[in-house]
């Protein structure tokens, strides 16, 4: 075995010719024996950085002639004498972030942005144990999601991984939100093909996922409708349930009822868009040009509610 010997003003310079390092960056003074009388001199060769640390499960090899023109280069004015070792092979220390501090890290920014939302969370990703390199300072495994809201469904969010305040690996976990909500129930069994009537249902706080297909569906817009498929009693209305025609098309002529109170008024309108019944759309009084938004009732008329609407 040969040694590597580096002498900078006084310090020298032993190269290993095996190391394990910490961390993501390699240090002299982890793949070399640093020496020398004047403390701070030696003290600055030994935190000199050679680079990157290799990731678990590899190793990387540093040459002798690379750390000595690392050495000149990040400390000038060196004199180097090479009589040794020919190189060093560096691996890294390996810790192991398990995957349940990676779940709970994912929850628990969730519950965070969830605060005062009653809700249930259940986990889509199938998680594994990570390995990173040892760090100086404990590994630091936390989630974000930022100031934005998260929504009944689908939920990607990232974990990130970090190993002496470096970034060092982002896992995303995928999650299904669901959140506790009012919706109409059928208070009894529904045959395939039978007309929804605002009769057939009732209010009730339900845990919606918010998953395509599973929108809950307002009793207005329920008003009218078909069932796809037979029904049973207690079954959350949902739009994938019922089968909803279009009664009004755009440019048909209806009327328009204005309700304030127990004054009533009617006139003649022009439907500026295709509806069904309990929708909202926009509508053109004949006699004045004007524009307003009125809910559907059926194929000849549409309500405005002044009390409701404030």
């Amino acid at each position: 075995m040969f040694l590597a010997l580096l002498l900078v003003g006084g310090v020298k310079v032993t190269l290993h010719p095996e190391a394990t390092v910490r961390g993501t960056e390699i240090s002299l003074a982890q793949v070399a024996t640093v020496e020398g009388d004047d403390a701070a001199e030696v003290e600055r060769v030994r935190s000199l950085k050679l680079g990157y640390a290799p990731a678990p499960g590899y190793s990387r090899t540093l040459a002798a002639p690379r750390v000595s023109a690392d050495v000149a280069r990040l400390v000038p004015g060196i004199a180097i004498d090479l009589k040794g070792a020919l190189a060093c092979r560096v691996t890294p220390q390996v810790e192991r972030v398990a995957a349940a501090s990676i779940e709970a890290a994912a929850r628990a920014e969730m519950a965070r942005v969830l605060k005062g939302v009653e809700h249930e969370v259940a986990l889509n990703t199938t998680l594994a144990d990570l390995e990173v390199p040892a760090g100086n300072a404990p590994v630091e495994v936390r989630a974000i999601a930022g100031d934005t809201a998260l929504r009944a469904g689908p939920v990607n969010l990232a974990v990130r991984i970090s190993v002496d305040g470096q970034l060092y690996r982002t896992v995303w976990t995928n999650w299904r939100l669901s959140v506790w909500e009012e919706a109409n129930v059928l208070r009894r069994d529904v045959a395939a093909g039978e007309t929804i009537t605002l009769e057939m249902l009732e209010r009730k706080r339900v845990l919606g996922s918010g998953a395509p297909g599973e929108v809950t569906l307002a009793a207005g817009l329920a008003m009218g409708s078909t069932a796809r498929r037979s029904l049973a009693a207690g079954h959350v209305l949902r739009e994938s349930d019922v089968l909803r025609s279009v009664i009004v098309k755009r440019g048909d002529t209806l009327f328009v009822e204005v309700r304030r109170g127990a004054v009533h008024a009617r006139m003649p309108a022009v439907a500026e868009q295709d509806a069904h019944p309990g929708e909202r759309i926009k509508v053109t009084l004949s006699n004045s040009q004007r524009s307003l938004n009125a809910t559907v009732v059926s194929r000849d008329l549409a309500l405005i509610d002044l009390q409701q609407n404030g």
